[in-house]
């Protein structure tokens, strides 16, 4: 049956969205392990990947894709374990309430609600890395707007892989988006407008209104066929001043939700492997939120 991301009801595109993830995942990694993360107080709970040989102490909070409507720990378990392997930390792939049933702030506070549960389980000396795909980079981002100052001096970096931060009309959506893969201009107003809650704070406030405060390193990829590539390459511009370490990856030949192949896709593993070699050298050097003088500038790679 086929579903439309503009006017079929949720259910209908969770449960599509949940079965394009089992036929697409690879075998996961045999040195991980996975366990549920019950919920407490605010946090929604989620699924950890523990590799079996840890190399720090850091966790990295994942916050899985979907469109805001559907998704969960489950669906991107393929992603998260390979990471866990590839680093060498724990992965905890972060729960957050989900739309229609639950409007923005709800991603928001649920996102800040993960990284806090997991900066009191987290030793003194280590931090959390923030991670996202699609519409989780941009709840990755929310939480870390809603950290206090001294939160987000733990948070050693941020790993955004294709993120969607609020456009609705680019050159990369009219060029690529279409509704049958949910992003053209039409099909994004809609899945932003259901983030819209009541009153002013239900308005979100996209990531791009706040990047020029981002102090973190961050490490953002872009898939050249993406119909949302310039919504990655607007927020990279917006903080590439602000950390000598943040990078832009662009992968060329690739579509939005290209890790969905992740444990036997050679680019979904050549890109989480890039990027946990990024993530060790920043668990390397330490926290990096503030850069010093004469650091050299964020640049630009290609796969």
């Amino acid at each position: 049956m086929s579903v439309s991301w503009s006017f079929s009801p949720a259910a209908l595109l969770r449960q599509h969205h949940a079965r394009d993830a089992a036929q697409t995942m690879g075998p996961l990694p045999d040195d991980v392990t996975e366990t549920p993360f019950p919920p407490s107080g605010l946090f929604r709970g989620g699924l950890m990947a523990d590799p079996h040989t840890r190399r720090g102490q850091d966790v990295i909070v994942y916050f899985h894709g979907g469109g805001f409507i559907a998704g969960g720990p489950e669906t991107h378990r393929h992603v998260t374990a390979w990471l866990a392997h590839m680093t060498g930390l724990r992965v905890l792939s972060a729960r957050y309430r989900l739309v229609p049933e639950h409007p923005f702030p709800a991603q928001a506070d649920d996102a800040v609600a993960a990284c806090r549960a997991m900066l009191a389980v987290i030793g003194e000396d280590t931090g959390i890395f923030l991670a996202g795909d699609s519409a989780g980079a941009c709840v990755s981002l929310w939480g870390l707007h809603r950290m206090t100052v001294a939160e987000r001096q733990k948070v050693r970096g941020l790993i955004l892989f294709y993120g969607g931060y609020g456009q609705v009309e680019s050159e990369s959506i009219t060029r690529r988006g279409t509704a049958e893969n949910g992003l053209d201009s039409g099909t994004l107003s809609i899945m932003y407008d259901r983030l819209r809650g009541a009153g002013p704070e239900g308005n979100p406030v996209w990531p791009t209104a706040f990047a020029s405060r981002i102090t973190q390193p961050a490490y953002v990829v872009a898939a050249e066929r993406d119909a949302i590539f310039d919504d990655s390459i607007r927020l990279f511009h917006a903080i590439e001043g602000q950390n000598p370490h943040s990078r832009l990856v662009i992968v060329p030949d690739q579509d939005h939700s290209f890790l969905k192949g992740a444990g036997q896709d050679p680019t979904a593993q050549i890109e989480l492997a890039r990027a946990s070699t990024w993530i060790g050298t920043l668990t390397a050097q330490g926290p990096l939120s503030t850069p010093g003088p004469g650091d050299r500038p964020a640049h630009a790679l290609h796969s």
